[in-house]
């Protein structure tokens, strides 16, 4: 049985640099796999994730994935904003055994925004799938082309790129393992609703946090 729950390390001082209030800014680089992921953790509600990808120079930076909480199940959304690429959103459950399960896949939001992704609670192509319950989940960003493969293959099956896609490709019932195809370099950003941190820094981290905040939106402005 799969839960949408993790064990997540507690923050330490050098991961306080990456909150910026209600931004979550990656940091060097976002990991392709549970163990890499960065966990978005701070204080508040989270309004949006920003980062990279790069490719070529020997340094290929293809996908990026951050562990974070879903609150509102029924209602939430990751939509994708800025990205400067035609950008794929998926979507994991996390198991106890901390490993990935697809549950839901998306290109573009309509047929005239191939830049756009997004994610609501429940899948448009049939297949059931749908984020039941809260709790912690590992969301990857990556250009289009590039997808997620298990033991079997393809996780998803996406046949039309504005369809909210469940894991219905061969690989679908099989945890994460890599991902597969060309894969390109730009900047994105990701409004969140509904989203929550993945956890609450310890109470002497939390001062430091706040002018980090602070600093960060002043740099903004």
């Amino acid at each position: 049985m799969m839960y949408a729950t993790a064990f997540v390390l507690a923050l330490c001082a050098a991961s306080a640099s990456a909150l910026a209030g209600p931004d979550w800014i990656e940091q060097l680089d976002a990991g392709s796999d549970f163990a890499t992921a960065q966990a978005v953790v701070g204080i508040g509600t989270p309004q949006r994730i920003s980062g990279t990808l790069t490719a070529g120079r020997g340094l290929s930076d293809l996908e990026d994935m951050y562990l974070i909480r879903i609150d509102a199940p029924a209602t939430f959304t990751f939509t994708m904003e800025n990205s400067n690429f035609d950008s794929q959103l998926y979507l994991f459950n996390i198991t106890l055994a901390s490993q990935l399960f697809g549950l839901l896949s998306n290109n573009d939001a309509s047929p005239s925004t191939s830049e756009a992704s997004i994610f609501q609670s429940l899948a448009t192509d049939g297949s059931g799938a749908q984020v039941l319950t809260p709790g912690v989940y590992a969301l990857a960003i990556t250009s289009a082309g590039r997808a997620p493969v298990s033991l079997n293959g393809a996780i998803f099956n996406q046949l039309i790129p504005t369809e909210l896609s469940g894991p219905d490709g061969p690989g679908g019932i099989n945890p994460l393992l890599g991902w597969d195809g060309p894969g390109t370099s730009g900047s994105y950003e990701v409004e969140l609703q509904g989203i929550g941190y993945v956890d609450v820094p310890a109470p002497g981290a939390a001062a430091a946090l706040t002018l980090v905040g602070l600093l960060a939106t002043r740099r903004r402005r």
